[in-house]
């Protein structure tokens, strides 16, 4: 089954070299180089390109944790999910860690769905689209809107109900992709037993909108943010929607 992604996850830093070698460390997954001193993490059918900062305005400094992006991929790029149609397959849903969703923060749930509808699939009930899920690691109430246009195929909308890491969030970036959600291979208990050995600081579970995670903790309340779930991500449904 192939998607077709409009825009790629990049993760702007200062020193893209010491981000990709702490987030290596934290998530237990190794990337490799790509031109202009970037690095790629493959995550089952998606990637995180870790980049560059890219300024957008005289005053626009790099964070000290670096920011998540979408950036927008002229003409499209096709995407395969082979492990939907033969479970097992290498290089999809088996991959070591899987990017599951991605949490867009915004301060009004409404207007944020609505602008990036273009993106996404209609919204189905039978799958959960539209219901008001919390995620407690983020201080968030969120939304879930399925759509194979963008990294992760399930946006997560979030906006805040409480002072935590998703208010941090908008009050130094604004409104945009703040938060991965990544399912590791073997499932969360392993996964954060190794992480623990690796000197990795975690959270407790808490159940949130994608089930039960862990957030990865010591760096920024700003973030960007990860958190890892555990179960089985849910298949994309092909897109016709181009933007």
């Amino acid at each position: 089954m192939t998607g077709i992604r409009w825009a790629r996850l990049t993760w702007q830093a200062a020193d893209p070299g010491a981000l990709a070698n702490d987030l290596a460390r934290r998530l237990g997954h190794q990337p490799g180089p790509i031109d202009g001193g970037a690095w790629r993490f493959d995550l089952g059918g998606d990637a995180l390109e870790v980049v560059p900062w890219r300024r957008e305005g005289p005053r626009d400094d790099p964070a000290p944790d670096g920011r998540l992006v979408f950036e927008p991929i002229g003409g499209g790029a096709p995407v395969a999910r082979p492990a939907f149609d033969a479970p097992g397959a290498p290089g999809a849903l088996d991959a070591p860690l899987v990017l599951v969703g991605v949490a867009w923060s915004t301060v009004e749930l409404d207007r944020a769905e609505q602008e990036l509808d273009p993106w996404l699939f209609p919204a189905d009930r039978s799958l959960g689209d539209g219901d008001a899920r919390p995620d407690p690691h983020l201080g968030a109430l969120t939304r879930l809107r399925r759509g194979a246009s963008l990294p992760g195929d399930t946006l997560v909308l979030a906006e805040p109900n409480t002072e935590g890491r998703l208010a941090g969030s908008l009050a130094r970036d604004g409104e945009g992709p703040c938060a991965l959600y990544l399912r590791p291979a073997g499932g969360l208990g392993d996964w954060a037993a190794a992480a623990r050995e690796r000197g990795v600081q975690l959270s407790a579970r808490r159940r949130g909108p994608l089930g039960s995670a862990v957030l990865l903790l010591g760096r920024s309340l700003a973030g960007p943010h990860l958190m890892v779930v555990d179960g089985p991500a849910a298949p994309a449904r092909p897109s016709t929607i181009a933007p």
